[in-house]
């Protein structure tokens, strides 16, 4: 008897598996190459089809980006039968290069399906100024922000900004203030009304002298102007350079070892001052350089003992927060960046209550 109720559960299960609607999307994956800037709705296309032997009921469809908005039958589709699940956003709102996911929910099986939504955008010859969003005093630029990402400590690097220029009158632009490390060129010198211009920014990392994240300004001078609301940040992670170390040198480098990356200096009223320590030993066979500290926020204050750590020997590092205008929870991270390869950057965070 039980060798026969399992036998008919078994053949159960196996019917129930085998009468299901399975959903199969055509071309899943979709790449819009080249799509031009527009700032007029447009709609992508995903074909799906009852493949099984059961209806569909397609649930919901559930883009990753609120940048996009889904469309699809809400009526069982039969087996053998399609249906269209429309995608529709404005492609000036999209990023110049673009990875976007949707998700398709079902009764089938399986019970999600993934869309991708890909490709990148150009300008549109119609329409020129749409991918330039951001606005100086008549002057329309793509990003306001140059970012270098990774530098090493002994790299000069390049990057271009564009812009275009909506004014009635030709522009030229200069500089009213940068940082020495700092340069810019315009090209063309002047530029046309509705025509487009670069400026080319070099990053001198040598000159910085820095290291971790630095951010910069670049204040723009527009026809002789001296308006220093014409601001452009540039930023930039400024890295050494461990690439070409050999297996001897890394073996023989020296390694940060902390007693704790964390501290809880309890409760405290507002106004006080409380500190931490870390201890930071070199575990390693060579000097630890310490290259730079650098606090989350103003309130905290951060001091060191020794900056050069022989093999064997440790330092100490004091974080101290003022708690002056803080209340409640209260996390702030200190930065700590050094020349031990393993791991040159590592984050110290004390936390605590100001009641």
């Amino acid at each position: 008897m039980k060798y026969f109720i399992s036998l008919i559960s078994a053949l159960l299960f196996t019917f129930t598996v085998f009468a299901q609607g399975v959903l199969e999307i055509k071309q899943s994956r979709q790449t819009l190459k080249n799509l031009l800037a527009d700032d007029q709705p447009m709609t992508v296309v995903y074909t799906a089809q009852n493949t099984g032997t059961q209806p569909v009921i397609i649930t919901r469809v559930t883009p990753m980006t609120s940048l996009l908005k889904a469309d699809w039958p809400k009526s069982p589709l039969l087996p053998g039968k399609s249906c269209d699940i429309k995608i529709t956003f404005i492609p000036m709102q999209l990023l110049e290069n673009f990875n976007m996911r949707i998700l398709v929910y079902s009764n089938a099986n399986p019970a999600r399906k993934e869309l991708i939504l890909t490709g990148n955008l150009v300008d549109n010859p119609s329409k020129p100024e749409l991918l330039y969003k951001y606005n100086m005093n008549g002057l329309k630029f793509k990003n306001n922000n140059i970012n270098f990402k990774k530098v090493y400590t002994w790299q000069v690097a390049t990057d271009t900004l564009e812009y275009y220029n909506t004014l009635k009158d030709a522009v030229s632009l200069g500089v009213i203030y940068k940082s020495n490390h700092l340069q810019a060129t315009f090209e063309p010198a002047q530029v046309a009304p509705g025509k487009k211009g670069k400026i080319i920014v070099t990053f001198d990392a040598p000159k910085a002298n820095d290291y971790g994240y630095v951010y910069e300004s670049l204040i723009l001078s527009v026809n002789g102007s001296k308006e220093y609301s014409n601001r452009l940040s540039v930023t930039a992670e400024l890295s050494e350079d461990f690439t070409k170390l050999s297996p001897k040198d890394k073996a023989n480098a020296p390694i940060a070892q902390f007693d704790k990356k964390e501290c809880n200096f309890g409760e405290i009223k507002q106004g006080e001052k409380t500190s931490c320590d870390f201890t930071l030993t070199n575990a390693g066979k060579s000097i630890l350089f310490i290259r730079k500290t650098k606090a989350s926020c103003g309130c905290t204050a951060v001091t060191l003992g020794q900056k050069e750590i022989q093999p064997g020997q440790s330092t100490t590092i004091r974080a101290t927060f003022d708690s002056t205008g803080k209340s409640g929870r209260q996390y702030k991270s200190i930065t700590v960046i050094t020349n031990d390869p393993s791991q040159p950057e590592n984050t110290l965070t004390i936390s605590g209550n100001v009641k």
